[in-house]
């Protein structure tokens, strides 16, 4: 007589077949919140850029070539990889359990060897190995070969996995879209990923478009407040502030990796993996093109000659400049010179070698500012470690805030200068009241050394400022004796 199975003879059964079934699981989108690939290019870009016009010759001896060659020219930090904390549960169960975990993807097998050491969960290895490209029906047919169809389960997280769901006994998913599109394809994600549409806004900084503002000085200064030329300040605004989101989002691709070792910069949208490496370039370009275009259609050329020369700079900055000391203060700073000489040549109003002198100790101010609040790190870190993507070390603290308080002081100074020169008669009628902006000036730029010297300041100078109360009044006072002085 046959014995009848029931329903939990049958889930002991599967769950005894899943036990010694293999545990596959992708690498770039699934493991991880990343693009090795990518991770590889903007890696090289920032350490040797000029060895990036090798790449298309690369590309034409087969993908796997490329990603040979350029994980061997890169430096991946394994440890701070964005992993999906949903998919590495499910791998560390099933290695707890003694099921067989095995890493296949269509990365390097450099870059696969260096995430398996790292975690090691893992007891195969399957990748790209510089002549096969470990990718749809190819890395279907090694798993198939390896463990047969139906013998194995499987995580991918796009359509080029479907050849191996297609011979998984259990297909799984870190992508909902294609849940219901693919047979017998179900999600594995325990947590909402941000939302895309946010984090394109992050990536932009739109916070930091209040640097901007500085275009408006010149026609502020020359007491120019008519419609057209208010008109034309915000269109040059808008114009520059397209081309600096283009440079942050530059910025941010080549910083992924000094940016996940910061307690808060890790969760800006291309370290985190919240967006794609890949979606960067195209972001880039599509910020620059309308931010120039604005600027060679509507707006004076020298305008659009100066936003060419921005473009450079902080091109430069990204890629090099920055990890220079010294230097990369003074380009900063730079930055900040360049938005008014570009905000005069908008609304042709000529700018004043006291006003960019003026502009240019307030700006080394903040730029010193900047790196001061990078540099002065808790005291359990050691002193003689580098600083993440820049030139200065823990003892430089201290001549980083010496330069960066006399910078400001210097600014004041010029200031007072200015109040008592001639050219100033021409534009007020009581010049001598100016003369209050200095007390006020210096009151703010000490304030805010001190409390970047207290370590209550947010690490980002421009939102430390902007949310500062006593900014505003400073501003309005500023604005009030100025206007009594007209």
């Amino acid at each position: 007589m046959l014995e009848s199975t029931t329903p939990r003879d049958r889930r002991q059964g599967d769950d005894a077949a899943r036990s010694r079934r293999a545990l596959c699981v992708d690498l770039d989108g699934t493991l991880i919140d990343a693009d090795l690939l990518w991770e590889c290019l903007f890696s090289m870009a920032r350490t040797r850029p000029w060895v990036l016009a090798a790449v298309p010759i690369w590309l034409l001896r087969g993908r796997a070539y490329l990603k040979r060659r350029l994980a061997a020219g890169a430096s991946i930090e394994f440890a701070t990889l964005p992993y999906r904390q949903d998919v590495l549960n499910l791998l560390e169960s099933a290695h707890r359990g003694g099921r067989p975990v095995v890493l296949a993807t269509a990365s390097d097998e450099a870059l696969a060897h260096g995430v398996s050491r790292h975690l090691g969960l893992f007891s195969r290895v399957m990748a790209s190995d510089g002549v096969t490209n470990l990718k749809g029906p190819v890395k279907a047919e090694s798993l198939v070969r390896l463990f047969g169809s139906g013998n194995f389960d499987y995580i991918g997280d796009s359509r080029a996995d479907i050849p191996c769901w297609a011979h998984a006994a259990d297909a799984m998913t870190t992508n909902d879209s294609l849940v219901g599109r693919v047979p017998n394809l179900r999600s594995v994600r325990s947590s909402t990923r941000t939302q895309v549409t946010g984090s394109l806004v992050e990536v932009t900084r739109p916070h930091q478009w209040l640097k901007n503002l500085l275009l408006f000085v010149p026609a502020g200064a020359a007491h120019r407040f008519d419609g057209p030329t208010i008109e034309t300040a915000m269109l040059a605004f808008l114009a520059f502030s397209l081309c600096a989101s283009g440079g942050y989002v530059l910025n941010d691709l080549l910083d992924m990796r000094a940016d996940r070792k910061h307690h808060r910069k890790r969760s800006r949208p291309f370290a985190s993996g919240a967006l794609r490496p890949s979606t960067g370039p195209l972001l880039v370009g599509l910020y620059w093109s309308v931010g120039f275009g604005l600027a060679a259609l509507w707006l004076p050329a020298a305008f659009a000659g100066v936003i060419a020369l921005y473009l450079a700079s902080t091109a430069a900055y990204s890629l090099r400049l920055k990890r220079e000391p010294v230097l990369d203060v003074m380009v900063l700073a730079g930055l900040y010179v360049i938005r008014v000489v570009a905000g005069g040549l908008a609304v042709a109003v000529p700018v004043s070698t006291w006003l960019l002198t003026f502009t240019l100790f307030v700006s080394l101010s903040l730029a010193f500012l900047k790196r001061y609040i990078e540099v002065d790190r808790p005291s359990e870190d050691a002193v003689g470690d580098p600083i993440p993507a820049r030139g200065y070390f823990g003892e430089d603290v201290t001549w980083l805030r010496t330069a960066g308080i006399t910078s400001a002081y210097l600014s004041t100074l010029v200031l007072a200068i200015y109040v008592n020169s001639a050219d100033v008669a021409r534009l007020y009628a009581h010049p001598e009241r100016l003369l209050v902006l200095c007390p006020v000036l210096l009151y703010w730029a000490t304030r805010t050394w001190l409390f970047a010297h207290r370590r209550t300041m947010h690490d980002d100078p421009v939102v430390a400022v902007s949310l500062d109360p006593a900014t505003y009044v400073v501003a309005a006072a500023s604005a009030a004796v100025m206007w009594a002085a007209i």
